[in-house]
């Protein structure tokens, strides 16, 4: 399972990169619903997390002995960081920068480092592997989100066809 947790987080930089390649500025600040992140927030989001969560939980497990670790309320982040007035393409080209970093240290990781774990406040004793399986999950999540975003795109040109579908 692991091998497919890497291939996760090694793919989800250029998978982003390639679902966004042709998307314009405004189409990058477009919601789905209201209430729904923007592709701009999402990868504002992904880039915060790669740089300021992930590798410093993992990081903590490492090299303590069962660390607190601290809960990311990712909606009130996403305020105090203003992701909806970053540029889409430095975040991504900084969410890419720390995920390349990220998986070529964690490939460096012995079998007993990914048995390590740490106490989450919330959600109580969690293992490295458990938490990089986590990361592949969430990765996965905000790819189908922004798949979604442009997706909802299309519907207001489909005529009467929106009858076959119904938004969510």
């Amino acid at each position: 399972m692991l091998r497919d947790v890497f291939a996760v987080l090694a793919s989800t930089p250029e998978k982003m990169r390639r679902e966004i390649a042709s998307m314009t500025p405004r189409e990058m600040k477009t919601c789905a619903a209201p209430n729904k992140w923007s592709v701009q927030e999402v990868l504002a989001h992904l880039a915060d997390v790669e740089e300021n969560v992930t590798r410093k939980r993992l990081a903590a497990m490492i090299e303590q002995d069962m660390p607190t670790l601290a809960p990311f309320d990712q909606e009130a982040r996403a305020v105090e960081m203003h992701y909806d007035r970053k540029d889409p393409r430095r975040t991504l080209a900084a969410f890419i920068r720390q995920r390349q970093a990220n998986v070529k240290w964690l490939r460096r990781l012995r079998p007993a480092q990914l048995k390590r774990r740490g106490l989450h406040q919330q959600v109580g004793e969690v293992s490295v592997e458990e938490h990089l399986n986590e990361v592949a999950f969430h990765d996965l999540g905000h790819l189908k989100q922004i798949l979604e975003i442009k997706r909802y795109a299309f519907y207001p040109h489909m005529g009467n066809m929106k009858a076959f579908y119904e938004l969510t």
